[in-house]
């Protein structure tokens, strides 16, 4: 009995000590595909070990941070003079790699019924898909999810827009778009 308890023990202790270590990770809307407010710096946060030294590289930009007592980290980066594709390079214990990332004008599309109206229910949406283009279009779709409490991250993808993939933009969010794109030069938006 007294064996048996001593390697439950050890069990229990190395299961632990494998809980605590935890990758570097990103919340979903830093990821591929990403565009980045252009004209100032960018807050990059994550999750890592409690006390882990966390360094980003974006461009030939640098910034680090280190993890709090709760395995949250935030940094402030500059952005490159371009506006991408870029690649962010988030290292600590192990390495994150996020590309093709712009930098332009990025914003937040919100409301209910409205903005959930897809481009494919919008008027001649064949005719609006196969124009749409825009690679420097990018839509992120928050899932619908219900919770009593704010949460650290989505559920949710960076999407380029193409002929292929612009049906499932919203279609606010997507005319708005596209005229900020045309208006202003081609930027990402």
């Amino acid at each position: 009995m007294k064996q048996h308890l001593r390697s439950s023990s050890l069990l229990l202790f190395l299961g632990a000590s494998t809980l605590a270590h935890a990758d570097v990770r990103l919340p979903a809307i830093l990821s591929d595909h990403m565009v980045l407010q252009a004209g100032k710096p960018a807050t990059l946060w994550g999750w890592a070990d409690p006390g882990e030294k966390v360094s980003a590289q974006l461009g030939d930009k640098k910034a680090e941070a280190t993890a709090t007592a709760d395995g949250k980290w935030s940094l402030k980066i500059a952005l490159p003079n371009q506006d991408g594709p870029l690649q962010l390079q988030i290292q600590g214990k192990n390495t994150l790699t996020v590309t093709d990332i712009l930098v332009g004008e990025v914003w937040l599309c919100s409301g209910q019924s409205n903005m959930e109206w897809p481009v494919s229910k919008a008027l001649e949406p064949d005719k609006e898909a196969a124009a749409a283009n825009f690679p420097k279009i990018r839509h992120f779709k928050v899932a619908n999810t219900v919770s009593p409490t704010p949460k650290d991250d989505v559920k949710g993808s960076w999407v380029v827009c193409s002929p292929q993939t612009v049906q499932n933009f919203t279609a606010v969010g997507y005319f708005f778009g596209r005229e900020l794109h045309q208006q202003l030069n081609q930027v990402p938006v």
